[in-house]
């Protein structure tokens, strides 16, 4: 039987043998169907994943089947219930374009705080002809969905769901570690500062071994120096120059502020574990003071998604830190 899967199982429904799936290579959680060899109409299938700690199972999951959209044109759309406690909407509209479209939510609880929820939508060009078509293809469907199903196990989606949740919940202060800078970090961080020599240490709390450190100095430079980006550019160019060196960036973050950003994987042969080592290097020129700010995020290679979101925390922040 032709079954339409997305992201390892995290959702499945059989499909007509006559059916055409696409799926796609940068994105395992959207599949295009389309009937008959039609290139129209397209049925988008997409598969996304909740941390919802407090999910509300009593009002049959309307906090996540509704959007504040649906929520104010149909408010009181029926949801039924499955007999293995998948829960689903349906509702059709008609665009401003002409196009009617006819959308399906279907909706579970996997494990004690994960949330899945699938949306299908079908777009079609109303007129007699279309819609009679349309209508056979809308009760497949419908008859398919009938026997869609959520793998109960854990996958990949669920846990990126978690850490994006994490994440989001991570409470955050503007810190001021010497005068003159201030930029966001994680509150729940034990830092050591050193306000003479302009240095800082901050440990992931709950991880021995993943910290960012940040060392600043200021140079006096001669009042007619400029800092171009041809010349940030060099700079860029000679740091890439070392082949274990991935992933360089340059980017203006203000009038005469850089930053280069960039990582590379090292093995550090006595605790035997490899080492993620992620890079930030701003540029600062305020009048004649030149100031360089090096930041370095080190975390182990021990495949934590967690430990790796935390580098887009960082980079934001970083990126918009202020220089007095």
């Amino acid at each position: 039987m032709d079954v339409l899967k997305l992201s390892d199982s995290s959702f499945e429904m059989p499909l007509d043998p006559s059916w055409e799936v696409t799926y796609f290579d940068e994105d395992d959680s959207k599949a295009d169907v389309r009937f008959n060899s039609e290139k129209y109409p397209v049925l988008g299938v997409k598969i996304i994943s909740i941390d919802a700690p407090k999910y509300n199972k009593d009002n049959k999951l309307k906090d996540h089947l509704f959007d504040p959209i649906l929520l104010e044109s149909h408010p009181d759309l029926d949801i039924k219930v499955s007999s293995n406690d998948i829960y689903g909407i349906e509702y059709q509209a008609n665009l401003e374009s002409g196009e009617k479209v006819k959308v399906w939510r279907k909706a579970t609880v996997v494990g004690s705080r994960t949330v899945r929820l699938a949306t299908l939508a079908l777009s079609w060009m109303s007129n007699p002809a279309s819609d009679d078509v349309v209508n056979k293809i809308l009760a497949e469907i419908e008859e398919k969905l009938k026997k869609c199903s959520f793998a109960p196990k854990e996958t990949d989606l669920d846990i990126e769901a978690k850490v994006l949740g994490r994440i989001s919940r991570l409470k955050q202060e503007i810190i001021s570690p010497w005068d003159g800078l201030s930029m966001l970090m994680p509150a729940s961080w034990p830092s050591e500062i050193n306000k003479e020599e302009k240095t800082l240490v901050s440990r992931v709390t709950g991880y021995e071994e993943a910290m960012l450190f940040l060392n600043c100095d200021d140079i006096k430079i001669p009042s007619e120096t400029k800092i171009t980006s041809d010349y940030m550019q060099h700079i860029a160019s000679s740091i890439g120059a070392d082949e274990s060196i991935k992933d360089i960036s340059l980017l203006s973050t203000g009038k005469d502020t850089y930053l280069i950003s960039c990582n590379k994987a090292e093995i550090d042969q006595e605790a035997g574990v490899t080492l993620n080592n992620y890079f930030w290097h701003i540029f600062a020129l305020k009048e004649d003071i030149l100031k360089r700010l090096h930041f370095t995020y080190v975390f182990p290679n021990i495949n934590d998604m967690f430990l790796s979101s935390l580098t887009n925390v960082l980079n934001e922040n970083i990126k918009n830190l202020k220089l007095d």
